[in-house]
């Protein structure tokens, strides 16, 4: 092949790759749309560009359509529309002006020879205006007021399922919730909506502008949060359900479609505000509250649960189903200062037998000697431990290597007015110290009332000092008792 003939070939496949396809608009590429205002008159301007095509729009003023939307009816008094259109550098255009009285005076022009209306310009409106106010908001108000009238929400929503942009899919939503809409299809047009549109941010922005709306009616409500579970974006999740708590009073039960949402994020940080904004509800259920607690297991950040989890221990009247689910969710946590945070705080209120045993399966997560004495003194200080549980507090003491924190426990417990039952198992304890100075500390503590208990609790003392090999510490630990 001779390179005349390849240059030719060439710049024939580039040719070809700029043409469209059959029935493929080149103009397809970006769009912008703007509004300005002067002296109180909006402008509207709409563009969109593509390969060898360029397509704008100027009005002013609100316009009214045809029924068939392939021409202009009306335009407000003052109103103007300008449409032109490039096509290969073939230029068309339109001017559409108000003369007042509703009257409108039309012009069409070829590059820049203005040809006769009719047929010319009429024809050429007539292909493109269709296409015009479904990619744009131009008409919108008026093709809305249309449809409703003609089929209520069902009909706006049909065209709207028409429209070209998400954008122009949204300001027709939010246009359809300015008419009369009967409460019993708010959750129809929600469904439509987050149907159609696509972007988090237009659906986020559609439900936070009529949460009042939606939230004053069962069935909307319950669509209003399924809406949220389609997001993708966890900060737009975030903020419409926060917006639509703020003044919620409905059933308690669409709050659980919201955690179910919150439960399904990837941030932490979001689930948390969810999470959060729900335990200001004042109209939680146990049974919500507790699913709210439960749904903590989702936070992986040991500092956002604990957030969550002492905002819910703030709460008057937790059951011990909210309790079991809290301590369930401490568990999960690998931070020993996190968890013993929300012990702490846990011990602000007296706990039943049942949320005692669940409290203690807890213990074992701390590795750290340092946190479990704080815990266990903290549950010592206060509970009122039964016989199973005290053992079990004990127990806990004893699995820690430091004597000195051992002791802490131990000398915790000797500041109680425990059962000489409890103090035998406290002496008893002394034999997982090796310290002779931390045994003697803990049995000296004791002294005042092994002075005043039964044989067994002397033996019990006596026994225990035999395992002090220091004669000096071992001495002051008899003395003690005589």
């Amino acid at each position: 092949m001779t390179t005349g003939k390849i240059t030719a070939w060439v710049v024939c496949l580039m040719v070809a790759s700029l043409m469209p396809a059959s029935g493929q608009d080149v103009s397809v590429s970006t769009s912008h749309e703007s509004s300005t205002s002067t002296n109180g008159k909006q402008t509207y301007r709409w563009s969109r560009s593509g390969v060898m095509t360029d397509f704008t729009i100027e009005l002013r003023g609100k316009i009214e359509l045809t029924d068939d939307d392939k021409d202009i009816k009306s335009i407000s008094n003052d109103g103007y529309l300008e449409i032109s259109k490039t096509v290969f550098g073939s230029k068309r255009s339109i001017v559409i002006e108000s003369l007042g009285d509703g009257k409108v005076k039309k012009e069409y022009y070829e590059g820049r020879s203005k040809m006769p209306w009719e047929p010319n310009g009429k024809t050429w409106l007539a292909e493109i205006l269709p296409e015009v106010v479904r990619s744009s908001t131009i008409g919108a108000e008026s093709r809305v007021n249309r449809f409703f009238k003609k089929g209520g929400a069902r009909a706006v929503l049909a065209e709207i399922e028409n429209l070209k942009s998400d954008h122009v899919a949204a300001h027709y939503a939010n246009l359809l919730m300015n008419r009369p809409v009967p409460p019993n299809d708010y959750a129809l047009i929600i469904g439509g909506v987050s149907g159609k549109v696509d972007s988090d941010h237009y659906i986020a922005a559609f439900l936070q502008k009529h949460a009042g709306k939606f939230m004053q009616q069962k069935g909307a409500t319950t669509a209003f949060f399924n809406a949220t579970k389609k997001m993708d974006s966890d900060h737009y999740k975030t903020n419409v359900i926060s917006s639509a708590l703020k003044d919620y009073q409905g059933p308690s039960e669409n709050l659980k479609i919201a955690l179910q949402t919150a439960a399904e994020m990837d941030s932490d940080h979001y689930i948390t505000e969810v999470l959060t904004a729900l335990l200001k509800q004042s109209n939680l259920t146990d049974d919500t509250l507790t699913e709210l607690i439960n749904t903590t297991k989702a936070v992986e950040s040991d500092h956002y649960r604990t957030v969550v989890l002492t905002r819910a221990l703030d709460r008057p009247g937790l059951s011990d189903a909210s309790h079991k689910r809290l301590l369930e969710s401490v568990k999960g946590m690998s931070s020993d200062h996190y968890i013993t945070q929300v012990i702490q705080h846990l011990m602000d209120n007296k706990l039943s037998a049942n949320a005692m045993t669940d409290l203690m399966g807890v213990l074992s997560s701390i590795g750290s000697d340092h946190y479990r004495t704080e815990v266990l003194t903290k549950i010592i200080e206060r509970q009122d431990l039964g016989e199973e549980h005290f053992t079990k507090v004990l127990s806990a003491c004893g699995d820690m290597s430091s004597d000195h924190y051992k002791t802490v426990v131990l000398i915790k417990v000797m500041s109680k007015n425990v059962s000489q039952n409890a103090l035998l198992q406290v002496l008893n304890s002394t034999d997982e110290i090796n310290s002779d100075h931390y045994v003697t500390e803990v049995l000296l503590s004791a002294a005042p009332r092994v002075k005043n208990g039964n044989d067994a609790i002397k033996n019990a003392y006596r026994q225990s000092a035999k395992n002090i090999s220091s004669e000096t510490y071992y001495g002051r630990a008899l003395r003690a008792i005589e």
